[in-house]
């Protein structure tokens, strides 16, 4: 096992469900940290693409955030793998395309 040094964060205050791009080349996701401010349980779901279609393209990975709480995911010193592209979107469930009512803020720590 290597032991993964984050070599970049990157922090988006309006996570919606449109495709985002968080690193346009192969990568490694360290950690992802979720405020939650809609009415609603929101999730994350990412991409190992070079985009997607959200709610028909399937996810690589989700994570959730209960309504107004905070998540924090960390994924140990390997990461998960990204062997193409790494995108996201904020979704109303794990692999669907439903709009939160507010836009997510979500930090992400990636090499």
């Amino acid at each position: 096992m290597r032991n993964i040094v984050p070599s970049g964060s990157t922090a988006d205050a309006d996570v919606d469900n449109s495709d985002q791009t968080l690193k346009d080349s192969p990568g490694t996701l360290m950690a992802i940290s979720i405020y939650n401010p809609s009415n609603a349980a929101a999730y994350v779901q990412m991409f190992d693409a070079s985009s997607a279609t959200v709610g028909t393209t399937t996810p690589s990975w989700f994570v959730g955030c209960a309504t107004g709480g905070f998540a924090h995911y960390y994924y140990g010193p390997a990461g998960l793998r990204f062997g193409t592209a790494i995108h996201y979107a904020g979704t109303t469930t794990p692999t669907g395309s439903g709009d939160p009512s507010t836009g997510l803020v979500v930090t992400f720590a990636y090499e």
